[in-house]
Formats: C-alpha cells, structure tokens, sequence
C-alpha cells in the first residue's frame, strides 16, 4: 500500500533547489506524482504530491531534506494526505482559460475571484505578474478553471463585461480544448 504526501518548499532562487530536493526524494524511494514550480519575487517556491512505501513517514523526509534545508535555506512542510482524497479530484465541468490585463490596482484578483466563487466556478491554477509599463505598471492574471456544464458562459461574460468597466481592466475567456486520447 501507497502512502501519499504534500510536500512544499520555499527558498531563495538559486540553481540546484530541484535537482537537491528531488534527489532527496528519490533516495527515499518516493515518487513524484504531482508538482507545481516556480519563482515569486526571487523566492523558488514548489509544492509536490509524492507517493512512497508504507513504511515511510513525514519524519523521514525531514531527515532526508535536513541536510539540504540547512545548506540552502529552505522551508520544507510535509503533510500527509488521504489516498481517496489524491485521487479524487477529477474535473466536473468544462475547462476554461481566463486572461486579465489591465494597470496595477488592489483588488483585481479578489474581485475576479471572488465572481468566479459566487458562480461555483473552481481555480485550477492561477499566475500574475506586475510588468513594469511606459506610464504604469501592467497587471496579468492566467487563470484556469473548471466551469460547472450547468452554467451559461455569456451571463458569465456579461459579468466580466461590468467588472472590467468598473476597474478598468481587460478580461478574456476561452474553452480550452481537450484532446481525446
């Protein structure tokens, strides 16, 4: 029997910090099942969901990663997961991809977020990045969800047409198409 861990580490960006954290995790014999990586304001930050024997426990990792944490600064927090709960998660609905663009302001990924939550529309992944720009700087946001097939995207569209207005932002949606293997 498998158990199953989430695994994240955060530190400042340097080369090496995959390599040192995956070699860690392959001595412990444990497998990568799922992963998220990348650079936030010149800090790596990745989160794991790894497989591994059932002998094995978040005290070994911590050995594991010790000395690796201690050479270059990570923060590592393990916590085990529920086997049911790794594999369940399947999309219900259609996948989507939203762009927002616009000039920096507070509030437009609560805004933009907070539309997607009251619509029972589900993030699957979310980036932004501030642009420096010519007068000011330009906010991005790439969005993926999962929109439930019972909702009607135009009254979606219609409401990112009044939140656009009202922040002076630019919002894009698209399907994203699905090939069937």
């Amino acid at each position: 029997m498998k158990r199953y861990f989430a695994i994240t580490a955060i530190g400042k960006d340097r080369p090496g910090i995959v390599s040192g954290v995956s070699k860690a995790l392959y001595d412990l014999g444990t497998n990568i099942e799922d992963s998220s990586m990348t650079i936030l304001g010149g800090e790596f930050a990745m989160i794991l969901i790894v497989s591994t024997r059932e002998e094995v426990d978040a005290s070994d990792f911590e050995s594991h990663l010790k000395e690796l944490t201690d050479k270059i600064g990570l923060f590592i927090a393990i916590k085990e997961l529920d086997e049911s709960d790794v594999h369940s998660k399947k999309p219900s609905g259609i996948p989507y991809i939203i762009s927002v663009i616009g000039t920096d302001k507070p509030g437009i990924v609560y805004r933009v977020s907070n539309l997607l939550a009251s619509k029972g529309i589900n993030i699957t992944d979310l980036n932004t990045k501030v642009i420096p720009g010519e007068t000011a700087p330009v906010y991005t946001m790439i969005i993926e969800v999962d929109i439930p097939q019972y909702l009607d995207v135009t009254i979606l569209e219609e409401e990112f047409s009044t939140l656009e207005k009202e922040m002076a932002i630019d919002i894009g949606i698209k399907e994203i198409e699905v090939l069937e293997l």
